[in-house]
């Protein structure tokens, strides 16, 4: 009875969600690639496998450290990115496309993207919020609804976004966030109310 509880406590906690407005990168995949990639992503947490900073310091560390180090560190890791999807791309002749994200929940996304996708494709994404400490999240998933909305311009279709495959640990990272956010968006609110 308390496991329950707990779960629903816990998938709850999951599904709150919160409106933003940030860069996400995408690579579409095909069902051989998602299956393996789905194994991938579920092994390990993203920072143990892409490099992140915050494995390597104590959150207390994190906020003590020089903004101009951190800002050096992550520009050094957008231009390997970089390079690295350079070299994908030439190996596989995939490309890294960018979508805008519009809301996100530990369940998943919305985002707008300006092109073609379909409901049933299957998707990685790569997730990094505008926020300190940074972090990145890659997961697998799949497109649940992909169609044009009234918020969308011209040629930009809003597609829903469920993660089929992401690490406890990168879900609880963006959870972390979504309810920090709520909060910034709650005390702004508070403020001009005042």
């Amino acid at each position: 009875m308390e496991t329950n509880a707990a779960n629903e406590s816990a998938q709850m906690r999951d599904s709150v969600r919160v409106d933003v407005s940030f860069t996400v990168t995408f690579t579409l995949i095909d069902e051989k690639d998602y299956e393996n990639l789905k194994i991938f992503t579920l092994s390990h947490r993203t920072g143990d496998r892409e490099g992140d900073i915050t494995p390597y310091f104590a959150a207390g560390e994190l906020e003590s450290l020089d903004p101009t180090l951190v800002k050096i560190w992550l520009s050094m890791n957008s231009k390997l990115d970089y390079v690295i999807n350079i070299l994908r791309r030439n190996e596989t002749g995939g490309k890294e496309k960018e979508g805008l994200c519009k809301d996100i929940s530990g369940k998943g996304i919305k985002m707008l993207y300006k092109g073609d996708l379909s409901a049933g494709q299957y998707i990685q994404l790569k997730i990094r919020p505008p926020t300190f400490p940074p972090f990145t999240v890659i997961s697998v998933g799949k497109i649940l609804r992909a169609e044009k909305s009234p918020a969308s311009k011209e040629g930009e279709i809003e597609a829903a976004i469920e993660f089929d495959a992401i690490h406890e640990d990168d879900r609880e990272e963006i959870v972390s966030y979504v309810f920090k956010r709520q909060r910034e968006l709650l005390r702004a609110k508070s403020v001009v109310s005042e």
